[in-house]
Parts: C-alpha cells; sequence; structure tokens
C-alpha cells in the first residue's frame, strides 16, 4: 500500500470550482506524495457544477478518493430520469428545495451520451474510504452496527444523534455535509462574520469526530483538513 506524506480531506464543494482550486493552491496538493479525500457534495448550490465534476475526475485519476454525497444522491436520481426520457418526481424536490437549479440547468445542455457518462461516474463513487484510524464520510455513521453494514441513507443523510454519540472506538470519523457553524453555539448560527470565520468542528464529547463542511455556499468558508497534524487551510 502506498505511504503519503499527509491525507488532506475536503467536503462540500457544492459547485465553487473556483474556490475548490484556490483551496488546493494554498494546501500545496501534491498528489504524489499527498492523499486527497473529497467527501462528497461536489454539486449544487454554487453556479460551476460541471466545471467542479470536471477538476474532481482529474484529481481522482490522480488518485485521489472522491465519495458520495446527498447531492450526489439526488443528480442521480434526476439524472437518470432524464437519459430515460420520463418524469420525475425526484426533480421538483431536488431543483426547488435543495439547491439542484443551478446543476439542472447545466445538465439540459449535456447530450444523452453525456449524461449517461456523468451518471456512471456518480453511482460508482463510494460511501466511505477508510485508512489508519480515519473513517472519511460525506455526513456521518451509524455506529450501532459496523461501518460496513452502514445504507447508504446512514452515509449520506445519518441521524441527528450522530454528532453527539461516540462513533467507532479507536477511530475518527471525518464528515461533511452539515456546515460547522450548526454545531457550534447556537447563539452565533444566525451571525454573518461568525459564518464567514467558520472553522473545522471537533467533537468535544467524543474526541472522534471532525466536521470539515465550513458552509462555503452559506457565506461561510471552502476548508481542508491536513492529516495527522490538525491544520486547517480555509479560503
Amino acid at each position: 500500500m502506498r505511504t503519503f506524506n499527509r491525507i488532506l480531506a475536503i467536503s462540500d464543494i457544492h459547485g465553487e470550482n473556483d474556490k475548490l482550486i484556490a483551496l488546493l493552491k494554498k494546501t500545496g496538493y501534491d498528489p504524489v506524495s499527498d492523499l486527497l479525500i473529497v467527501c462528497g457534495d461536489l454539486i449544487d448550490r454554487g453556479t460551476q457544477n460541471l466545471a467542479t465534476i470536471q477538476t474532481c475526475k482529474k484529481l481522482q485519476q490522480q488518485g485521489a478518493i472522491l465519495l458520495k454525497g446527498n447531492h450526489e444522491q439526488f443528480a442521480s436520481e434526476c439524472i437518470l430520469d432524464m437519459v430515460l426520457e420520463r418524469p420525475s418526481e425526484s426533480l421538483q424536490v431536488w431543483v426547488g428545495h435543495n439547491g439542484g437549479n443551478y446543476t439542472y440547468d447545466e445538465l439540459v445542455t449535456l447530450s444523452k451520451n453525456e449524461l449517461g457518462d456523468l451518471l456512471s461516474f456518480m453511482r460508482r463513487l463510494p460511501l466511505y474510504f477508510a485508512i489508519g484510524d480515519y473513517i472519511f464520510v460525506h455526513a456521518g455513521v451509524n455506529s450501532k452496527k459496523p461501518i460496513e453494514e452502514n445504507k447508504e441513507n446512514d452515509l449520506v443523510w445519518c441521524e441527528d444523534s450522530f454528532y453527539y454519540c461516540p462513533a467507532y472506538k479507536g477511530k475518527t470519523v471525518i464528515f461533511g455535509h452539515i456546515p460547522t457553524f450548526l454545531l457550534s453555539t447556537p447563539k452565533n448560527r444566525k451571525d454573518k462574520a461568525y459564518r464567514q470565520g467558520a472553522k473545522v468542528w471537533r467533537d468535544p464529547l467524543n474526541n472522534d469526530k471532525i466536521g470539515i463542511d465550513c458552509g462555503s455556499v452559506f457565506g461561510g468558508r471552502l476548508a481542508a483538513l491536513e492529516l495527522p497534524n490538525g491544520r486547517a487551510f480555509y479560503v
């Protein structure tokens, strides 16, 4: 198995390709010596969705691990309906309520073959990645059962209790999905300045979880966590 100088973890890019490129530059990411893990939600809410996917595909070809998020789950369902040219009950939920409108506007410019390729790419995304003492997922885990027995919805959505319950003994779970300013002091949640300075969240109760979605697309920052030293980078 390859050895790496460091692991870099990013999550919830949400179609902000320029920020992703700037963040990778800031970290000094080197695919030869570093392992990059992107914990899902490459798309939606932002305006550079196809560009973000293309950047992530190139990173994947260089050795990065891309995980599936709930927004890839939404998109996969709707892309399948588009390929099959059938009415989509999922489309209104995705576009109207979950930030899929910008992505959908880009998808309708693609051919059916291009949509099929994109669907295959999203369907192949793994749900979690484990290495050493770390488990990387999009949203969280159901620690009542082994990680390999978790279902897709356990990992791309997760239960609210995840944030407060112990995870797996001897492991640290790195996750995105929920902006870290929502895991902090409630009185700060709606404060604009607090969001703009959002930081990586570390579980103060069990010391076995690290949240890395700093809410970039919601007025926060795009973050990269460097392991094992725990350093964080932001743009």
